[in-house]
């Protein structure tokens, strides 16, 4: 699909695949199509959720000051990947039962909820679901570690981090059902 991408959109940049998202966990991306640009010094120059203008970006290899856009919290858009992840969550009981690439689709559906909800929750709960976006990075890498086609009930670490994932979606649960009406399970997880 990556391949299939780039040709359709004519992309010449380079193109990496991480299966663990570990690039994206020290990076800061929690969702995408998002983009970072950072200086040879490794200076963060701009950042962009979603497109972004590539008259834009040269100019900020140019050197020229570009107002930096302002990204404000979208209730709309926060509940729709609320509700994303607790479809990720259902899907999650027929982990045990899925194939490896059932396995990787349903952890891929479970961070990608999680952090597009970190991405566009507003500051009053965004301490809580960044902790939940980071306990199901956490968990889901114990099930990629451990190799997707093992028994899931043997991944070394996996209690200790489907604890913190239950507590972190307990520490959501209350504004998701609020905010959004949505109702998030603390113990659906793989």
């Amino acid at each position: 699909m990556a391949n299939d991408f780039v040709d359709a959109f004519g992309l010449t940049h380079t193109m990496l695949w991480d299966e663990s998202f570990q690039s994206w966990a020290e990076l800061g991306v929690s969702l995408q199509p998002s983009a970072k640009l950072y200086a040879a010094d490794g200076t963060l120059l701009r950042e962009w959720l979603g497109g972004f203008d590539e008259d834009e970006v040269l100019e900020l290899l140019a050197g020229i000051e570009v107002a930096a856009p302002t990204q404000a919290a979208d209730g709309q858009s926060f509940c729709r990947f609320t509700n994303r992840f607790a479809r990720a969550q259902r899907d999650a009981a027929a982990y045990a039962q899925s194939d490896g690439s059932g396995r990787q689709r349903i952890l891929d559906d479970l961070r990608y909820g999680a952090n597009a909800m970190s991405q566009t929750v507003g500051p009053d709960i965004a301490e809580p679901v960044d902790r939940l976006a980071a306990a199901v990075r956490a968990h889901s890498q114990v099930f990629l570690d451990a190799g997707l086609e093992g028994d899931p009930a043997t991944a070394t670490g996996r209690d200790t981090t489907a604890n913190e994932l239950t507590a972190a979606i307990a520490g959501v649960a209350g504004a998701a059902l609020e905010v959004c009406d949505v109702t998030l399970e603390p113990n659906a997880t793989p």
